[in-house]
């Protein structure tokens, strides 16, 4: 991820190689663009984190997904995130004893290949639009598709490419109606409020 500052503002994100995407939505920008994500080939979405048990919750449809585009934290990269890959992809799940010596399991995307990562985020309870981003560490072809299909979607729903970054239709109005967009979080002091270009 490369930052760019201007005048105060942070204007640039550069994404290499099909690595990370980020993107600005509302609950109405995103849901059509998950939907279309997923059309023509089946694929889950399995909440990431670490466990106390070796099961959570597996949504096979998007529409399964709680509150899409609504963000549940005040940091955008700490929303709830799912690990995405095609139905048939079995996950590797690692089991660990923490140091309370208590039973721990992780589902990473360093562990599986052929996934995503994908935290929706965006909005906050106080208005604030915060950032979402799909990821992976893999170059494998699955993973690489995964991300191809995400970004046709963002662009075949309307989203706008502004400064590497992109913005659905009703996010970018709001950006235009002066509410704030941060690429970090509600907390995050001004300079890291997302702008539009000048001119």
């Amino acid at each position: 991820m490369r930052f760019t500052f201007r005048n105060r503002n942070l204007f640039d994100v550069g994404v290499s190689s099909m690595k990370r995407i980020f993107f600005f939505a509302t609950p109405s920008d995103i849901v059509p663009v998950l939907a279309r994500f997923e059309a023509g080939e089946p694929l889950k979405f399995v909440e990431m984190g670490v466990t106390t048990t070796p099961n959570r919750a597996i949504y096979l449809t998007s529409n399964e997904i709680p509150n899409p585009g609504i963000a549940t934290h005040e940091t955008g990269s700490m929303s709830e995130a799912y690990l995405v890959s095609h139905r048939d992809t079995k996950n590797a799940i690692t089991g660990f004893i923490d140091r309370k010596g208590e039973n721990r399991w992780s589902l990473a995307n360093s562990d599986n290949e052929d996934s995503v990562i994908l935290t929706i985020s965006g909005l906050w309870k106080t208005g604030t639009l915060l950032p979402g981003n799909i990821a992976t560490l893999h170059s494998s072809q699955a993973a690489q598709q995964l991300m191809k299909r995400f970004q046709s979607a963002l662009r075949r729903e309307g989203f706008s490419r502004i400064r590497g970054w992109w913005l659905g239709a009703e996010a970018l109005e709001r950006l235009k109606a002066g509410k704030r967009l941060t690429v970090t979080a509600e907390q995050s002091p001004p300079q890291f409020d997302f702008v539009l270009p000048e001119g």
